[in-house]
């Protein structure tokens, strides 16, 4: 076998696969809009999905590209219920981030593992009010700390749970008209997932 052979198998040995799902909760956050006061906003608990692919760099290191989905919608704001009003606001959100993940060794099936990100997010807000909607999409940096625990079935499968922090830079989107600019301040999503690795 040549030597390109042999770096191509070792390359492949250390990669692997995860996919994660699970309930996000959303923490209050401050909404700022150009034509009205400042209010405090709440959410209803959302779901996010996400696929990272990793290579393992040594026995306890690892570097992984995730990208995700998460969707939640928002409750109230400065204490009143959308739904009262005939109003929704849904937020979807594409997180695309680069994380570094260390694995606590134990010699056993068991391995903890903690792990921060950083990226970008991709937001989107989708308003709707007395049957009109309205819509817009934003950018922003983006960055993340999770723990976790996989129980290892083989070298190859693993299951787990794990917990995420997730955080963005303020989101600002222009509704109505591009006078009408909401910025939400404050974004800070906290998610519990069931996990899934394949390892190669």
């Amino acid at each position: 076998m040549s030597a390109a052979g042999v770096r191509a198998g070792d390359l492949a040995s250390n990669l692997y696969f995860v996919e994660d799902a699970g309930a996000i909760f959303q923490q209050d956050t401050t909404l700022r809009q150009t034509t009205t006061p400042t209010y405090t906003a709440t959410f209803h608990p959302g779901v996010r999905g996400d696929m990272m692919i990793g290579a393992n760099l040594n026995d306890t290191l690892a570097l992984e590209l995730e990208l995700g989905f998460m969707w939640n919608s928002m409750d109230k704001v400065g204490g009143v219920s959308l739904s009262s009003v005939d109003q929704t606001l849904d937020m979807y959100s594409v997180p695309v981030l680069a994380n570094l993940v260390y694995r606590i060794p134990t010699k056993s099936a068991w391995t903890p593992y903690l792990g921060i990100g950083a990226g970008a997010n991709v937001g989107i807000m989708d308003f709707k009010d007395s049957g009109s909607t309205y819509a817009d999409a934003n950018v922003t940096p983006a960055f993340q700390a999770e723990a976790g625990l996989k129980y290892s079935f083989s070298q190859h499968v693993a299951i787990g749970i794990a917990y995420k922090f997730f955080g963005t830079l303020d989101q600002r989107y222009n509704l109505r008209s591009i006078d009408d600019r909401v910025t939400l301040s404050g974004v800070y999503v906290h998610g519990v997932y069931a996990t899934f690795t394949l390892s190669f």
